[in-house]
């Protein structure tokens, strides 16, 4: 029986796989800032967390992003780098969603690992945009916390919120509910 849930997991985390490959590349080509892509590509890093553990979230977390970095990513390595702080998120997710708290706590919990996120995310992007992209530290100044900070926090919002409407559906598509 321990080894049906193996496969079972194998095989929804290789559909969350494709599925965040495809959100990528369909989402990918829609700019909403000359380097900022629409990007709904962790929408099934999160579905995988909600349905099978962080285990699963953080699998499919780290086999997309690096193929991501080989396939069609502009940023290369530093893209894998910047996208696997998701990780907090993911484990945020899976610390406090299905605990028997209240909402206010579940809310707060997660918040303060998106929180976390986002100040590793905004690190992250200062040092490699100032290094490797070779842009001024007065531009990124002027970008990090009125461009870049409300991008990231509406992609992991957008992409969080839809995970949790869409993960009871998902269940009961897949047989997981009665």
């Amino acid at each position: 029986m321990a080894n049906n849930r193996k496969v079972i997991n194998i095989v929804y985390n290789a559909v969350f796989i494709i599925m965040s490959l495809i959100l990528a590349l369909l989402f990918g080509k829609i700019s909403i800032f000359p380097f900022l892509k629409l990007d709904f590509s962790d929408l099934p890093v999160f579905l995988a967390t909600l349905i099978s553990g962080a285990s699963s979230g953080i699998i499919v977390l780290f086999v997309v992003s690096f193929l991501r970095s080989l396939m069609f990513s502009s940023a290369g390595w530093i893209g894998f780098l910047i996208r696997i702080t998701t990780v907090i998120v993911v484990i945020g997710l899976d610390l406090f969603w299905h605990k028997k708290i209240k909402m206010i706590y579940k809310i707060l919990g997660i918040s303060f690992f998106i929180v976390l996120c986002l100040i590793f995310r905004l690190i992250l992007n200062y040092y490699f945009w100032i290094d490797f992209f070779g842009i001024s530290p007065n531009i990124i100044d002027g970008m990090l916390f009125t461009i870049i900070l409300p991008y990231n926090l509406l992609r992991i919002l957008a992409s969080l919120i839809a995970a949790i409407f869409l993960e009871q559906p998902l269940k009961k598509l897949i047989g997981l509910l009665n």
